[in-house]
């Protein structure tokens, strides 16, 4: 079980994700997750720009000969019938993004854009991208990496 309580939203990012629908280190825990947040009907978020990175990565597994095209087209539509796009027009979470990483000197702002939905939803983040949860953990508390997670 998740060790905090929840409420009814969470944001998740593309590594996580990416878990539901490739098998990867942590996918069984992903998809425990998913299961979870489904039972307690929690509403999960995610900024724009994650089909756009889900669909990059799929592609690659694609190019690479991993995945078929077949399996990357039903992971893009298992992906974005379970979360809830987050289209916002209002510039004022790109420009907490792009605040948020220069905070944790992360390198770009897309994992920030996750970060920055999280806090204007005001709900948990969980991660499966190590380094970011590193960068944030200490100050961050509300962020979760994949890791924390038990599978009962």
């Amino acid at each position: 079980m998740i060790n905090e309580a929840i409420d009814e939203k969470v944001v998740v990012d593309a590594n996580i994700a990416l878990k539901w629908v490739l098998t990867e280190a942590d996918s069984q825990v992903a998809q425990a997750l998913l299961a979870e947040w489904k039972k307690k009907k929690l509403a999960v978020f995610v900024p724009a720009l994650l089909p756009y990175e889900v669909t990059n990565i799929l592609y690659r597994e694609v190019r690479a000969g991993r995945i078929t095209f077949d399996i990357a087209r039903d992971g893009i539509n298992l992906i974005l019938r379970t979360v809830s796009l987050d289209f916002s027009r209002d510039s004022a979470l790109n420009f907490r993004a792009m605040a948020l990483a220069n905070r944790f000197d992360l390198p770009a702002t897309y994992d920030a854009h996750y970060l920055a939905l999280a806090e204007l939803k005001d709900c948990p983040l969980w991660t499966a991208d190590t380094r970011m949860w590193r960068a944030v953990k200490d100050q961050l508390d509300w962020v979760h990496w994949i890791g924390e997670y038990t599978v009962s």
